[in-house]
């Protein structure tokens, strides 16, 4: 099942939590399996999950020290009003879509 696709009748509020939380464990998945082709164990320096998370982590503490406690905070706002923004057209381009199997 797609985590992105919203079943018929599923508020954006009850959908929101269900798709963020399922693209994440897809996306952690597709990353074990990848890393596993390659002999790796899931928390290694290639995981590229960890990698862009502390990379997210890094620009919003470097924010922080140059610029203070209110630009980190906005900065963090701004990645949440894109996620909310990005899931919004999930949740409106596949409404009640499902698959044949």
């Amino acid at each position: 099942e797609d985590p992105a696709t919203a079943r018929a009748g599923e508020t954006f509020y009850q959908f929101l939590p269900r798709v963020i939380m399922g693209e994440l464990r897809s996306a952690a998945d597709i990353e074990r399996r990848r890393l596993l082709k390659k002999g790796l164990p899931f928390i290694h320096p290639c995981n590229e999950l960890i990698r862009l998370f502390s990379a997210t982590t890094c620009v919003a503490l470097l924010i922080g020290t140059i610029f203070g406690a209110k630009a980190c905070l906005f900065f963090c706002g701004q990645c949440a009003v894109a996620l909310l923004l990005f899931e919004s057209v999930n949740y409106l381009e596949h409404y009640g879509l499902e698959r044949r199997q």
